[in-house]
């Protein structure tokens, strides 16, 4: 029979799981919301992505506290300890990719300054690969799924292709038209913060791992 004090512990990890992936549908919000913004041109959408950043800093600040408050009042054992120390490292993960995506939408804003734009090229693609891993990482938490975490290391490999490819074009058409430099610098920052929302869902799916094993490896190499 499950006693009242691990029932109520038990309810306290669902609901903390709860509060890191609705985190984590934020910041996928604010990435999608930015590729989008760059996309089709929306300034005010790039603008609200921008200050949403706000609440999504102070969720993750809520979660870091619950956090904490479970280990000092529960005393939980190996297992939850840690389903915990995962969801404090995960909060952290998901609110800087959500910073990723406000400075993609700040970039975007500058961009439109430049005299001469520059084609986007594969940036897009690589945008949507970085979300569909990120939305691969979540369900694998959501999930305690170690097979989706691990396929994640695989399929970063090719995100890290194509941030080399879209990079190297946007290089070229730099090369072949001085005028659009600064507009592909602005862009080459862009395709490095979609890259590095990649890395930080292979971090998520590390995270995966260690909480269902007990064991930490790296995926990202």
């Amino acid at each position: 029979m499950v006693s009242a004090t691990r029932a109520h512990f038990t309810r306290a990890l669902g609901n903390l799981q709860e509060q890191v992936l609705e985190l984590g549908s934020r910041a996928r919000r604010a990435v999608a919301d930015s590729l989008t913004a760059l996309i089709n041109g929306d300034v005010e959408l790039a603008r609200a992505t921008i200050a949403a950043d706000v609440d999504i800093n102070r969720q993750r600040y809520d979660i870091e506290f619950e956090c904490y408050s479970l280990l000092v009042t529960e005393q939980p054992v190996a297992s939850d300890m840690r389903i915990i120390v995962a969801a404090l490292t995960l909060a952290g993960e998901l609110e800087r990719i959500a910073d990723h995506g406000k400075k993609i939408a700040g970039t975007y804003l500058r961009m439109i300054e430049d005299p001469r734009p520059i084609p986007l090229g594969e940036v897009p693609a690589l945008g949507e690969l970085s979300l569909a891993m990120l939305d691969q990482a979540l369900r694998a938490f959501a999930d305690r799924d170690i097979t989706a975490a691990e396929a994640i290391c695989r399929t970063d490999d090719q995100a890290d292709a194509q941030y080399k490819r879209a990079f190297n074009a946007i290089v070229r058409q730099m090369v072949e038209d001085p005028q659009r430099i600064s507009a592909g610098t602005h862009l080459i920052g862009i395709a490095h913060e979609l890259e590095r929302v990649a890395d930080r869902a292979t971090n998520i799916a590390e995270r995966v791992i260690y909480t269902v094993t007990g064991e930490l490896i790296e995926l990202n190499l």
